[in-house]
């Protein structure tokens, strides 16, 4: 199973997505793939990957890739995953 390691979450310019900034740990991730974001041990919002953005002038090597997650028609799931400040935590990438 793909996963991805998130280093940084940040917010976009638009406000609408989320920019989950890391580095694949393991397998293809691609364009409209399923995110499983942890919200609680037993609970996780699945949400569709909008885009696959590389930082090329990124000086930290953990930082390079961003996982994009659009959040436009779940206004209230943005919040919710903001709030938790994903960082050092890997996430499971389904198809």
């Amino acid at each position: 199973m793909p996963r991805f390691f998130v280093k940084k979450t940040s917010l976009s310019d638009d406000g609408k997505s989320i920019v989950f900034k890391g580095s694949v740990l393991e397998g293809p991730i691609r364009k409209g793939m399923i995110v499983e974001i942890p919200v609680t041990e037993a609970a996780s919002i699945r949400m569709k990957l909008f885009d696959i953005v590389h930082f090329e002038n990124q000086k930290d090597p953990s930082k390079k890739v961003g996982l994009v997650v659009d959040f436009d028609v779940e206004p209230e799931a943005l919040e919710i995953v903001l709030g938790l400040n994903i960082c050092e935590e890997s996430l499971n990438i389904v198809a």
